[in-house]
C-alpha cells in the first residue's frame, strides 16, 4: 500500500512534498475501497482524508459525464454547416432497462491474422436479448475489427466517428509509416550478377533507421549488394535472447542481436554496422550532436557476445568507429577501415561518400517535406495531429507497436520529430546541456509545437533509457511554458496496447474538453533558463556545497578548497536521508547517482544548517555523452521545484561548458587538488591492502587517520619535496605494519565512479567484502580523469576532432603523472604494494576486446580496470553499476562474456544499484562471487 501511494504522489502527480496536497482532501475510485491503502495515504500525507461511500463508482459517474459531452459534439453545428430544424434526431444507444435484464457478456481472445502484426484481439461480445454487438480492442487498425460471420462490431478505436473529411480527402497522414516505407522500400539491392563485389550485410537496427540511405547508397555505389536484415518481427527478437548480457538494456539494444542472427541465419559472412559517437549536428545553438551510448557503441556488443562474430573465420564483421558528422573525415577513414579489406581505392571511397552524403540529405529533406504536407493536410481538414516524438529506430513496427495506426484509428494524424524540428525554434539557453542530436530534434519539435494549436505531442521512450530522463523534463518544460500539454508513453518488448490506447485517449479527450469549454489561459512565458550566477562578491560570502563520493579522497580536496580562498563542504559521508529526498525531487527514470547527488544538495538545504541566501551548490560536468554530464540540469529543477532558484550551482567542469566570475581555478587549487587526489588513492591502496590482514584489529584504521591528518595540515603547503617525503612516510609506515599470515579472497571493485566509490550508493561494499573475509581491491580514482583526458587521442586519430585535440590529451596526461610519478617510486621499492598501471598500458590491455571509441561514462576504462585486475591477480571481480546505466550495458556487462573466454580463471559477477533495488538481492550475488573466489596473494609474499 505504501508503495502504491509513494508512487501515486511522487511520481504521478509528482508532488515534491506530501503536505503539498493541501489540508482537505476527497479520494475517489475503487482502490480506495481497500482500507490498508486509505491509510497509508493518510500517514504518507499527514492528513485525514475523506473517502464518500460511492468511491467505487466514480468511474462510472465519469463515463457518463463523457457520453454527456460526446453527445453534446454529436448534435452540435459543425463548421460550415446550416441550422436544419427538421434534421434527423440522433438516438442514444443506451439498453433500456427491461433490455439490461437480459445483458450477458461473452468474452473471446484470438488472433487477427490478417497481417504481419498478429494482434491479439479482445471480443466482448454483449447480448440484450438475441442479437449481440461485439466490441473489439486490441486491434492495431481497422482490418482487426472486421469479424467473420456478420457480426455487428464496434472498433475500439472509434476509427468512423473520428475521422476527419470524407473518403475524398484519402487517409490521414501517418509519416511513421510513410517514413518506414520511404527508408527501406525505397532502395532497391543489386542483382547478384549485377554486384562484382558480393554481398555484404545491414542489420536493420538502432542507427541503421537514421543512416541507412547513406550506407546502402555508398556500398551500392562501390557494387555491393546490400542485404537488409528482415523486418523486425517477435520472432527475430526471440532467435537472438541467447546472447543478450543485460536484462534491462532497452528493447531497441536487446533486438539487434536478433537482427545479426538472422542475417548469418540467411549465409551472410560479411556484415557492416559501425559505432557512430556523433551525428551531424543541425542545430547550431546546440552544445554537442552525440548519438545516445548504446546507438554509438552496441555494436561492440555484438561482437563480443555472439559467438560466431568472435570465433567462426569465415565471419567478418565490420564495427569501426566513424566520423558520419564530417564527409572528409569519413572518407579518410572507410579507406583506413575498409581499403585493405574489401580491395578499395581511397578514390572509389570518396565517389561513394559524395554520393551516400548527397543521398543522405536528401532524404532528409524529403522528410521535412512530407512533415510539411500533414500539416497543411491537418489544417484543410480542420483536424487534429501528434507529433510521436522518439527516436529514429522507434520507426520500428515491432518497437512501437502499432501506436501510429493506433492514433490514426482514433481519428488523428501522426507525424515524426524530425518532420516539423526544423520548424521549431528553441528558446536558449535550456535548463539541460543540449548535447544529443536526436533530443535535440525533440526540443525543435516540442518549441514548433507549442505554438501550433492543432498539433500535439507524444514523446515514446524506450524503458531503461537513461537518457530520457533528461530530455523528458526538458520537453515539458517547453510545452508547459506556451500552457500546453505533455503526454510521455514508455514501451518495451511487452505489446498490450491496453493502457497506450487509454493514455492517447485521454489526451485527445483534454483537448477536445478545451476546445469545448475554453478557459482563460495563463499567459504563456519564455521556455528559457536564466541561470544564477556565482558572482565575485559571493566568494566571501558563500557557503559552497559539494556532494560526497569517495570519503578518503574528498576529506582531502576539502581542504584543497579550503586553503585556495573558498568557504567549501563536503556534503556528508552516508546520508540514507539524501535516496527518498532525491526520489521526491528527481525524475524517478534518472540514474541512481543523479538521484543520490542532487538528493544529497536539497537534503543539506532543508537541513537549516545553512543560510539559504549564502549559499551555493558545486558539481562537476565531463561533458562526455553520458547523463553525468546533466545532473547540473536535475540540481536545478529540484532548487526551481523547492523554491530556491537564487541558489547558483557552479559547474567544474575543463571544458568550457559554464563560467562564473567569482569560481576560477587557479594554479594553487589545482596543485593542491592533484596532491590532494593522488595521496587519497595512496592512502587507499595502502589501507586496503593490509587491513583484511592486520595482526592487531584497528592498526590500519588509526594509521590511516594518523596520516590523513598529517596531510590534511600538509595541503596548505605548497611544496613538492614535502609532497614526496609524505608519500615515502606512508608507504614505509604501511609496509611495516604487522600482519597476521591468514591468507584470503582478493575481490576487485570497478563500475560507474560514483557508485564504484560512494558508501551509500554501493551499500558499504568496500566494507562488506572485507566483513566476508575478503580484501578489495578498488583502481585509482586518479585514474578516471587519466582516461578522460587520454580519450583526445583517439577523437582525434579516429574521429573529426583537430590536431590539438591530441596534443592537449598528452599534455594532461603528462602532467598529472608528475604528481604521481614518485608514488609510483615508492610503491614499486615497496614489499607488499604494487603501483598503478599507466593509462597508455591500460589502452593497450583492450586492445582487440573493445575499441578505445567507447567513450561515453567509463567506456572502454571500465573494460581495462577488469583487464588490470586480472594481471594483477584479482580475478574475482564485482562491476558495479546503476541500474540501467547505459554505457557499462556496454563495457560492463558487454564485455564479461568474453573477459571470461580470454581468461577463463576470471569470476565476474555485474551488481545493480538504484533506490529501488534489494539489497539481499546484491548481497547474495556478493556471497555468490566470493564462494567461488580463490585466496590470493599475501601482502607479505613476493611480489
Amino acid at each position: 500500500s505504501y508503495s502504491v501511494i509513494k508512487n501515486a504522489l511522487f511520481k504521478v502527480i509528482k508532488l515534491r512534498k506530501a503536505s503539498d496536497i493541501g489540508t482537505k482532501v476527497v479520494v475517489q475510485g475503487g482502490t480506495f475501497n481497500n482500507d490498508a491503502v486509505l491509510r497509508a495515504f493518510e500517514l504518507v500525507s499527514g492528513v485525514e482524508v475523506f473517502r464518500p461511500d460511492v468511491a467505487g463508482l466514480m468511474g462510472a459517474y465519469g463515463a457518463a459525464l463523457i457520453a454527456k459531452d460526446q453527445w453534446s459534439d454529436l448534435i452540435a453545428i459543425k463548421p460550415g454547416e446550416d441550422f436544419i430544424l427538421d434534421k434527423e434526431p440522433i438516438q442514444s444507444a443506451l439498453a433500456s432497462l427491461e433490455e439490461l435484464e437480459s445483458f450477458k457478456v461473452d468474452l473471446e481472445l484470438t488472433r487477427c491474422g490478417k497481417c504481419n502484426n498478429n494482434c491479439l484481439l479482445t471480443i466482448n461480445t454483449f447480448y440484450t436479448g438475441a442479437e449481440g454487438r461485439s466490441f473489439v480492442t486490441g486491434n492495431r487498425c481497422e482490418r482487426g475489427a472486421e469479424l467473420e460471420g456478420g457480426k455487428t462490431t464496434v472498433d475500439a478505436t472509434n476509427a468512423k466517428k473520428n475521422a476527419l473529411g470524407g473518403k475524398e480527402d484519402g487517409p490521414l497522414p501517418n509519416l511513421f509509416e510513410w517514413k518506414y516505407n520511404r527508408l527501406f522500400r525505397h532502395y532497391k539491392p543489386l542483382l547478384k550478377k549485377d554486384a562484382p563485389r558480393g554481398e555484404i550485410g545491414i542489420p536493420r537496427v538502432l542507427n541503421t533507421y537514421e543512416n541507412y540511405p547513406l550506407w546502402f547508397t555508398f556500398f551500392t555505389k562501390l557494387g555491393f549488394r546490400v542485404r537488409l536484415s528482415p523486418r523486425s518481427t517477435r520472432d527475430i527478437y526471440e532467435l537472438g535472447l541467447e546472447s543478450i548480457p543485460s536484462e534491462s538494456v532497452c528493447y531497441p539494444g536487446k533486438i539487434s542481436h536478433g537482427h545479426i542472427e538472422a542475417l548469418l541465419k540467411e549465409g551472410v559472412n560479411r556484415i557492416f554496422y559501425p559505432c557512430a559517437p556523433y551525428e551531424q549536428k543541425e542545430d547550431e545553438g546546440a552544445g554537442n550532436h552525440y548519438n545516445c551510448p548504446i546507438v554509438t557503441s552496441y555494436p561492440e556488443v555484438l561482437r563480443n557476445n555472439i559467438d560466431a562474430l568472435r570465433q567462426d573465420d569465415s565471419i567478418l564483421f565490420l564495427n569501426p568507429f566513424l566520423p558520419i558528422d564530417h564527409k572528409e573525415r569519413l572518407k579518410e577513414r572507410l579507406f583506413e577501415e575498409l581499403g585493405e579489406i574489401l580491395s578499395l581505392s581511397q578514390a572509389e571511397i570518396n565517389k561513394a561518400v559524395d554520393a551516400a552524403w548527397k543521398e543522405q540529405d536528401a532524404f532528409k529533406k524529403e522528410v521535412q517535406e512530407a512533415g510539411e504536407d500533414a500539416i497543411f493536410n491537418i489544417i484543410r481538414r480542420g483536424g487534429m495531429g501528434i507529433v510521436l516524438a522518439g527516436r529514429p529506430y522507434h520507426l520500428d513496427p515491432e518497437i512501437h507497436h502499432g501506436i501510429p495506426e493506433l492514433i490514426t484509428g482514433l481519428g488523428v494524424a501522426v507525424l515524426t520529430e524530425d518532420s516539423v524540428a526544423h520548424l521549431g525554434k528553441i528558446e536558449r539557453p535550456l535548463r539541460i546541456v543540449d548535447q544529443w542530436t536526436y533530443h535535440n530534434r525533440l526540443y525543435r519539435a516540442a518549441a514548433f509545437v507549442a505554438d501550433m494549436p492543432n498539433l500535439e505531442m507524444l514523446q515514446l521512450t524506450s524503458f531503461g533509457c537513461g537518457l530520457d530522463a533528461v530530455t523528458s523534463d526538458q520537453v515539458e518544460e517547453i510545452l508547459a511554458a506556451k500552457n500546453r500539454m505533455y503526454t510521455l508513453i514508455k514501451i518495451d518488448e511487452g505489446s498490450n496496447l491496453g493502457a497506450v490506447r487509454i493514455r492517447v485517449r485521454s489526451l485527445i479527450a483534454a483537448v477536445r474538453e478545451q476546445e469545448r469549454n475554453p478557459k482563460k489561459k495563463k499567459k504563456k512565458i519564455s521556455a528559457a533558463y536564466q541561470r544564477e550566477v556565482f558572482t565575485k562578491e559571493m566568494k566571501a560570502t558563500h557557503t559552497i556545497l559539494a556532494p560526497q563520493m569517495s570519503p578518503i579522497h574528498f576529506r582531502l580536496l576539502q581542504k584543497a578548497f579550503e586553503y585556495s580562498g573558498f568557504n567549501f563542504v563536503i556534503l556528508p559521508d552516508v546520508d540514507t536521508e539524501a535516496v527518498e529526498t532525491g526520489l521526491q525531487f528527481v525524475n524517478n527514470d534518472a540514474c541512481y547517482p543523479s538521484i543520490l547527488v542532487a538528493g544529497q544538495m536539497i537534503a543539506a538545504l532543508r537541513s537549516g544548517k545553512y543560510d539559504l541566501d549564502h549559499v551555493s551548490l558545486l558539481i562537476t560536468q565531463t561533458g562526455g555523452g553520458c547523463r553525468a554530464t546533466n545532473y547540473i540540469g536535475f540540481i536545478r529543477r529540484a532548487l526551481a521545484d523547492a523554491g530556491w532558484e537564487h541558489i547558483p550551482v557552479i559547474s567544474l567542469n575543463a571544458v568550457g561548458l559554464e563560467s562564473n566570475p567569482g569560481f576560477k581555478i587557479g594554479f594553487p587549487l589545482l596543485h593542491r587538488a592533484f596532491m590532494a587526489l593522488m595521496l587519497g588513492d595512496l592512502l587507499m591502496r595502502v589501507l586496503y591492502r593490509t587491513r583484511p590482514y592486520e595482526a592487531k584489529p584497528g592498526s590500519a584504521n588509526a594509521l590511516y587517520e594518523k596520516w590523513n591528518r598529517h596531510i590534511q595540515r600538509q595541503l596548505k603547503s605548497m611544496s613538492i619535496l614535502a609532497y614526496h617525503r609524505m608519500i615515502k612516510h606512508i608507504v614505509r609506515d604501511f609496509d611495516t605494519l604487522p600482519l597476521s599470515p591468514i591468507k584470503k579472497p582478493r575481490v576487485g571493485v570497478v563500475g560507474e565512479i560514483l557508485v564504484k566509490f560512494h558508501p551509500t550508493a554501493n551499500n558499504d561494499i568496500f566494507s562488506t567484502i572485507e566483513q566476508e573475509g575478503a580484501e578489495c581491491v578498488v583502481p585509482d580514482l586518479a585514474d578516471f580523469l587519466f582516461y578522460t583526458f587520454a580519450t583526445g587521442i583517439y577523437r582525434h586519430e579516429k574521429l573529426s576532432f583537430p590536431k590539438k585535440t591530441k596534443r592537449n590529451a598528452k599534455l594532461l596526461v603528462w602532467g598529472m603523472e608528475l604528481y604521481r610519478k614518485r608514488i609510483k617510486k615508492e610503491l614499486s621499492k615497496s614489499r607488499r604494494f604494487n603501483p598503478p598501471t599507466s593509462i597508455y598500458d591500460l589502452m593497450e590491455s583492450v586492445d582487440d576486446i573493445v575499441q578505445l571509441g567507447n567513450i561515453t561514462g567509463e567506456g572502454w576504462f571500465l573494460t581495462a580496470e577488469m583487464v588490470e585486475l586480472i594481471h594483477d591477480g584479482v580475478p574475482n571481480i564485482a562491476c558495479v553499476q546503476p541500474f540501467a546505466c547505459l554505457p557499462n550495458h556496454v563495457t560492463g556487462k558487454g564485455m564479461i562474456k568474453e573477459l571470461r573466454r580470454r581468461y577463463p580463471e576470471s569470476n565476474i559477477s555485474a551488481i545493480d544499484y538504484d533506490p529501488g533495488s534489494s539489497e539481499v538481492n546484491q548481497l547474495n550475488r556478493l556471497k555468490l562471487l566470493l564462494a567461488n573466489a580463490k585466496p590470493g596473494r599475501h601482502p607479505d609474499e613476493k611480489k
